[in-house]
């Protein structure tokens, strides 16, 4: 029987709202005439863009697009102007992904929407951080949470929905930018907001070196030009080397890492670059643990961490290590992180 209109609702964060934009292809596997539209904020239009399951964009106003840039196809405007022309969409069921008091005054705007708000698991979260005595259960996949709110099987395949987004000259312009080995890339994240979920930049360095040497991947370091590390980087590779360091728009490191055999990324929205792209991914936790439910868990990616009891030390990561020491990062070597490496390339050979 063929479902009605439905509406996604993720207005933060970046990370976040990659993983919620799987929700439309699930929606949409089960129903390929299903209209999807989503709500977020407008500065994740560029992102978005061009999103293959997606009818209609409903974006929060916030005054970040850049108005040269191409806009998504929907709406632009406040709270009350989304409702306004959302009640006109016919509306039959919404997926409140965020559960917030904005998200709640959207959907309350709408008449007879049938909600689903799956659950959010935070008080579990908090409990692994706060009570790790009562060893409470990981948080379920958040993937797989969608996958069901959708009515798929856990096992049901993922579409790399941003891959099919980004335009051929997209594409183009990032594989000039990689030069002739951009079938060889390995993308490295380097960055993340908080200093706790950072491996040092010397280890991404030495990693580059291993990976180059050991497995003929071209390193590549993708960085926000806003984050500190992209300074580092400059002073830390000869000048020769800065063709390896990737600064620009969220969506243009999209477009390189698509190219690339493997994301190796902090526990950042860099690592949800990964399914979203159908690229294998190898994150690096420490503050933060898989067990929270975000990170990528399929058979073709792995994750390097290291066991200690003050691990996890919060839900999304700190400004400093509580005890001083930052060991949960420190103690991750290099070839650890380089194996890992190996054995998703391995596996994705098999799997193709």
């Amino acid at each position: 029987m063929p479902h009605g209109t439905a509406l996604v609702v993720r207005f933060s964060s970046l990370g976040d709202v990659l993983l919620a934009a799987h929700l439309p292809a699930f929606l949409r596997r089960v129903d390929p005439g299903r209209r999807v539209l989503f709500a977020t904020k407008e500065r994740y239009a560029q992102i978005l863009r061009g999103h293959p399951d997606v009818a209609r964009f409903y974006l929060l106003a916030d005054g970040t697009l850049d108005p040269a840039a191409p806009a998504p196809f929907g709406v632009i405007g406040s709270l009350g102007d989304l409702k306004s022309s959302l009640r006109r969409e016919g509306i039959e069921e919404a997926f409140d992904l965020h559960q917030t008091p904005r998200s709640a005054a959207l959907l309350r705007g709408l008449e007879r929407v049938h909600v689903v708000a799956p659950t959010k698991h935070g008080i579990r979260r908090r409990l692994m951080v706060y009570a790790k005595w009562l060893r409470p259960k990981p948080v379920p996949p958040l993937l797989d949470t969608y996958r069901s709110i959708s009515g798929l099987q856990s096992e049901a395949p993922i579409r790399p929905w941003l891959r099919e987004a980004l335009t051929d000259p997209e594409r183009a312009r990032a594989r000039d930018r990689l030069g002739p080995d951009a079938e060889q890339v390995a993308f490295l994240g380097v960055g993340a907001r908080w200093a706790t979920k950072r491996w040092p930049l010397e280890r991404f360095l030495a990693l580059g070196a291993l990976l180059e040497r050991d497995a003929g991947l071209s390193p590549r370091f993708a960085v926000d030009p806003s984050e500190p590390a992209a300074t580092e980087l400059r002073a830390l590779l000869p000048v020769e080397r800065h063709g390896a360091i990737l600064m620009g728009s969220f969506r243009d490191a999209a477009a390189a890492a698509s190219f690339a055999r493997v994301i190796v990324s902090n526990d950042s929205a860099t690592l949800h670059l990964g399914p979203a792209l159908g690229v294998p991914t190898v994150g690096i936790f420490g503050s933060t643990v898989p067990a929270f439910g975000f990170a990528s868990l399929s058979s073709r990616d792995a994750v390097v961490e290291v066991a200690l009891p003050c691990r996890p030390c919060g839900v999304h990561g700190r400004n400093r290590c509580p005890l001083g020491h930052h060991r949960c990062m420190r103690k991750i070597a290099p070839e650890a992180v380089l194996e890992s490496v190996r054995g998703v390339l391995a596996r994705s050979v098999v799997a193709a």
